[in-house]
């Protein structure tokens, strides 16, 4: 008789040890600074491009910066809705092309980037010429932002549904709760969607060595936390004005931009320790 061949599993306690060892080795850290710079030099554009598509839709667009202002810092949210509503009160005819042109090459650059530090974690050659790369880190990106633009869409309807559900049917406060959760329920799954979207086509790696769910998961719930408490910390820290004056709202964003970029570099990190399993 052939004897059963024993698979390895790998616990939780050893999947962190190998992902801290892996990451350290890969520069995680360095390469999420790097990201942050291309994310700082994409958001605003998108920003733009994104209420400019969208701004034909009422309440639309006050749903994505509402969604916003759930995750960003007040000091960060404040300087982007500083530099939005500049922009909108001198606009003109080629701010939707400038915006466009901006948001297609800096942020493809955040997502080429991203897909270089994603090779180094699988150890992966990249064998894609320069122009098919580009192009896959422009399909991601333009699939993330209407994923965005979706989410914003969904949540704006449920909130309006159950406002006039509970005016015309007497419906009580409690549906309008419901509709609050499934609202953050909406954007959460579609986060989780758009990361494990970059973590399955970005990496030059052979299908059965993709593994996106525990990436994806660990990233966008860490999104999600971390965020809330990097809030948290800067409402009792020591404002960054005080160091950095009139940048210190600058300062914030690019610190959460880096905290993004470092939880979907470190998903990345478990994916790939997951497929050597």
């Amino acid at each position: 008789m052939k004897r059963k061949k024993k698979v390895a599993r790998l616990t939780l306690k050893e999947l962190a040890r190998k992902t801290w060892r892996e990451a350290s080795e890969d520069n995680v850290a360095g390469a999420a600074a790097e990201l942050s710079y291309y994310f700082l030099l994409a958001l605003f554009p998108l920003l733009i491009f994104l209420t400019s598509i969208i701004g034909f839709l009422p309440g639309v667009d006050n749903s994505l910066l509402i969604g916003l202002e759930r995750v960003l810092p007040p000091d960060a949210m404040k300087l982007v809705r500083d530099v939005l509503e500049d922009v909108v009160s001198h606009r003109s005819g080629g701010v939707l092309s400038f915006a466009l042109v901006g948001t297609l090459w800096a942020a493809s650059s955040g997502v080429v980037s991203l897909i270089n530090a994603l090779n180094i974690a699988y150890d992966a050659a990249e064998a894609r010429p320069f122009w098919k790369r580009r192009l896959v880190a422009l399909g991601l990106m333009l699939v993330f932002a209407l994923l965005v633009i979706g989410g914003s869409g969904l949540i704006m309807i449920g909130h309006r549904l159950g406002g006039w559900l509970e005016h015309k049917l007497s419906v009580s406060a409690a549906f309008a709760f419901v509709s609050n959760v499934v609202g953050y329920l909406t954007g959460f799954g579609l986060l989780f969607a758009g990361i494990a979207m970059l973590y399955y086509f970005g990496p030059y790696v052979d299908g059965a060595k993709r593994r996106v769910i525990p990436g994806a998961l660990f990233a966008s719930t860490g999104v999600v936390i971390g965020s809330l408490l990097f809030s948290l910390y800067l409402r009792v820290a020591p404002s960054a004005s005080a160091t950095y004056g009139s940048l210190g709202a600058v300062i914030t964003l690019m610190l959460w931009l880096y905290i993004i970029g470092l939880l979907l570099l470190v998903g990345g990190e478990i994916n790939s320790e997951v497929a050597r399993q």
